[in-house]
């Protein structure tokens, strides 16, 4: 059995304790903290994370501080560059509105990009005859296939034209089957297949007919066989793509140059050679 003295004891220290206790929290609400967990240890501490806070705040300052300071280093050596000589200061003005204006330019272009890939541009897709007048009409430039599913050419030019159409995405491209669609093909007056009619603006302003154009030069027997880079000469040619994209993926014409400067350099040799022997006649 616990004494007596021993209870009171521990009753007058528990009865201490609450009143220090009371007495700290009413302090703080007098001071406005009450409710707030003053804790600097733990994350959960209400003084914790205003003290993080703070020191976050303090670091986005010094950041600001220093770029602030750079930048105006910077104003002070373009100042000092200015002031080196009488047409420094034009010169500078310029070379900023060239770099606006490219800005502007490339930001136009991204757009322009954006809303072409909603119209459909980037890929090569099939449309119907309903859908013909209103995918011509939508974009600038369209260059449309008209295909026999029974034509073999008709693969092989759906092969080149897929090998374009990511690269230009400036142009819309699309194929649709003419046995399925009579109005246009009359229309447009088709007799050959494959034919690739080329719009601008909605209007017919030219066409590649069949492979005329395309398989010029190629050896007897392999016609079929032109590279893509031909297709897009032709294109670009015709105002259908721009030219200043045009890549020729399968260095086909480097080759062909490297081919013919090596026969021109053979024939030099020869016609030297025929020189030498003629001087070593005489």
């Amino acid at each position: 059995m616990i004494p007596s003295n021993v209870q009171e004891g521990v009753a007058e220290e528990v009865n201490n304790r609450l009143a220090r206790a009371t007495a700290e929290l009413q302090a703080k609400y007098e001071r406005g903290e009450g409710g707030k967990d003053v804790s600097v240890d733990g994350p959960s501490g209400t003084a914790y994370k205003e003290k993080a806070l703070a020191e976050q705040r303090a670091r986005k300052d010094r950041r600001l501080a220093q770029q602030s300071e750079h930048v105006g280093s910077d104003e002070r050596e373009l100042k000092d560059e200015g002031d080196d000589g009488d047409g420094d200061g034009d010169e500078d003005h310029e070379l900023r509105e060239l770099r606006e204006q490219r800005l502007r330019q490339l930001k136009a272009s991204r757009l322009q990009t954006m809303e072409n890939l909603g119209k459909g541009h980037g890929q090569y897709r099939e449309i119907v005859q309903d859908e013909f007048l209103a995918e011509m009409t939508s974009s600038p430039w369209v260059v449309c296939h008209f295909y026999h599913r029974d034509f073999s050419r008709c693969e092989i030019m759906n092969h080149h034209i897929s090998r374009l159409v990511a690269r230009h995405v400036e142009t819309k491209f699309v194929r649709i089957n003419a046995e399925k669609t009579p109005f246009f093909v009359e229309k447009l007056k088709i007799r050959t297949i494959p034919t690739v009619v080329i719009f601008h603006d909605g209007v017919a302003v030219d066409k590649i007919l069949g492979f005329q154009e395309l398989a010029e030069g190629q050896p007897e027997g392999k016609e079929d066989e032109w590279p893509t880079i031909r297709l897009a000469r032709l294109l670009g040619a015709k105002g259908a793509i721009n030219k200043a994209l045009i890549v020729d993926d399968d260095e086909v014409e480097q080759t062909a140059k490297q081919t013919i400067d090596s026969l021109r350099a053979a024939m030099m040799n020869a016609a030297l050679d025929d020189d030498d022997f003629d001087d070593f006649e005489d």
